[in-house]
């Protein structure tokens, strides 16, 4: 064990495995009952990314999602063909492309979302019964994102295969602990 992860605080890391086994539950329940059209991840993610950041660069994807940008540029091919996405050349800046999300697009999102929250409205009314979410956990989950999105902005983010070791400085993505859309698991 690192040195790093020994200083942890227990807390934290009983909230990170709550976090990652909430999502895998979403994701795994998500993709039984929700009649969509199958993404992977990285597909997911670039969607949610558009919709929610419309007139995007496929550059502001990769730097806002943390994702590498031929994985964006893949994943984006793919969407586009599936209907989810279209590119326009910039009004100003003839050079630069924009990428929306398309009604085919914003209606998937809303269907996964409904879903999603049906499914931990269910699992937090099975829980605890009747009662609402407190504000207090919502305001800290946001908070807990914010920061982490803001840490990422100002650090290289680097992964390491375990297989080939070494530096891999030209590797940007990691696995992401919230749920984009249904996988497929292929990614």
């Amino acid at each position: 064990m690192s040195d790093d992860a020994s200083r942890t605080d227990p807390a934290f890391r009983t909230l990170a495995e709550l976090v990652i086994d909430i999502a895998r539950e979403i994701q795994l329940r998500a993709a039984q009952t929700t009649p969509v059209v199958p993404l992977t991840q990285t597909q997911g993610q670039v969607m949610r990314f558009v919709h929610n950041h419309p007139g995007c660069s496929a550059s502001d994807i990769a730097d806002g999602a943390g994702l590498q940008r031929a994985n964006v540029s893949a994943a984006l091919r793919d969407l586009r063909g599936r209907g989810y996405i279209t590119s326009r050349r910039d009004d100003l800046d003839g050079r630069a492309i924009r990428i929306e999300a398309t009604g085919l697009a914003d209606e998937t999102i809303g269907t996964l979302s409904a879903s999603w929250a049906a499914l931990l409205e269910s699992g937090w009314h099975t829980a605890a019964g009747s009662a609402a979410i407190p504000a207090s956990a919502l305001e800290t989950l946001a908070r807990i994102r914010t920061g982490l999105h803001a840490d990422r902005a100002t650090k290289a983010f680097v992964t390491e295969s375990p297989a080939q070791g070494g530096d891999r400085a030209d590797s940007i993505e990691a696995a992401s602990a919230v749920p984009a859309v249904a996988t497929n698991d292929s990614n």
